[in-house]
């Protein structure tokens, strides 16, 4: 189970900087996609704060629409712009039903801790001909520093905990989808190289995407500068090539409601 209160927390300092280097390059998958369709939006619902980037180009394309968000923490202050937002329980998503022509997340609805209820939520949310978009990580999202970190806690603890919190089989989610009455439901995977020249900058984006593993079982103190240490030391004998290589593996989920 997800500690929500720790996850909560988290948020709200992720709240500070919505310019996030990774989320935003996820976020330009969900706009090359929305680029492409015929839709007219006039309500959209982005579940996750993570980037400004897709509700800049809805606003936009959109000049007419309104473009909610909503988060597990409230911050209407903090994120600069001028629609509404507001405070969700991820695992009860149910605000407008039959309202939103467009809903989307950017690496955000995994953490539920049903993620079939909360599609079914979803899906009670959008409107006749709406058209839903989240991405979420694949299970080998960020091997090199997971495979790293694993490496690294043998070494200081013999043993390994948990670093990443768990996402959704990909072959699980078609049939929940389809099982939820989402029409014509597809899954594209993509994944997004990025090359670091120093390991310190890789942590601080990774850092600031306020992804550390969040269930009730968590390791509870942090780790010192000598782990980060022989991190990097593991890290750069495995995956250096010139640069630290970092790869985002990504599943980008679509579908429509009739």
């Amino acid at each position: 189970m997800i500690n929500k209160k720790y996850l909560q927390l988290m948020r709200s300092y992720h709240k500070n900087d919505m310019n996030n280097f990774i989320y935003n390059k996820i976020a330009e998958r969900i706009i090359d996609s929305l680029d492409l369709l015929s839709i007219k939006v006039r309500k959209a619902l982005e579940i996750g704060l993570n980037d400004n980037l897709t509700y800049n180009f809805l606003k936009n394309k959109f000049l007419k629409s309104e473009v909610d968000g909503c988060d597990l923490i409230e911050c209407n202050r903090s994120i600069n712009r001028d629609s509404v937002s507001f405070e969700i329980d991820i695992d009860k998503i149910v605000i407008k039903e039959n309202y939103y022509d467009l809903i989307y997340s950017n690496s955000f609805l995994h953490i539920s801790n049903n993620f079939q209820k909360t599609l079914e939520n979803i899906f009670k949310n959008m409107c006749s001909n709406g058209f839903f978009i989240s991405i979420i990580p694949c299970t080998d999202n960020m091997f090199q520093l997971s495979n790293s970190m694993f490496e690294t806690d043998l070494f200081y603890y013999n043993g390994a905990f948990q670093r990443f919190n768990p996402t959704i089989e990909i072959d699980n989610i078609l049939p929940i989808m389809k099982n939820l009455n989402f029409d014509t439901p597809s899954i594209h995977t993509d994944n997004i190289i990025i090359e670091y020249q120093n390991f310190e900058r890789l942590l601080k984006d990774v850092k600031n995407m306020n992804i550390s593993y969040s269930l009730v079982d968590k390791k509870q103190n942090f780790e010192n500068k000598n782990y980060f240490k022989k991190l990097e030391e593991v890290y750069k004998k495995k995956y250096f090539n010139g640069y630290y290589v970092l790869d985002i593996k990504i599943n980008i989920i679509c579908a429509w409601k009739k």
